[in-house]
């Protein structure tokens, strides 16, 4: 059986390890990109299953990376993740859904375990 991949994109190294370690002890081999321009490149070239995605980043916000993603064809999960108003994750996550990217949930950070761990699942 081939191991599920993951891509996590978010500017914060403690979320990007936790992210990482949770979905490595589920078998996932991951990936990981802090800059949010490099998102969608990487997962043309990786192929993710899950995409792991900061809404709020420094340079590109989430956004702009799931119309990325849309315009890649992207058919994995896209978890989108955000700290701040739930007012973006739920604007991405209907730009998202426009754009025929269906598999999508939302998180807010601080990310409860459980939590991820469910989303993550199959």
């Amino acid at each position: 059986m081939t191991p599920r991949r993951l891509l996590v994109c978010d500017d914060e190294p403690d979320i990007r390890t936790l992210v990482r370690d949770v979905a490595e002890a589920m078998g996932y081999v991951v990936e990981e990109v802090s800059d949010s321009r490099k998102c969608a490149a990487r997962a043309s070239t990786f192929a993710p299953d899950v995409v792991v995605l900061d809404i709020v980043m420094p340079d590109v916000d989430g956004i702009e990376v799931v119309r990325g993603l849309a315009e890649l064809a992207f058919r994995g999960r896209i978890l989108l993740i955000s700290g701040f108003n739930p007012s973006y994750a739920r604007a991405a996550d209907m730009l998202a859904r426009s754009r025929g990217l269906f598999d999508i949930r939302v998180l807010s950070k601080p990310l409860p375990l459980a939590e991820l761990r469910a989303a993550l699942s199959p």
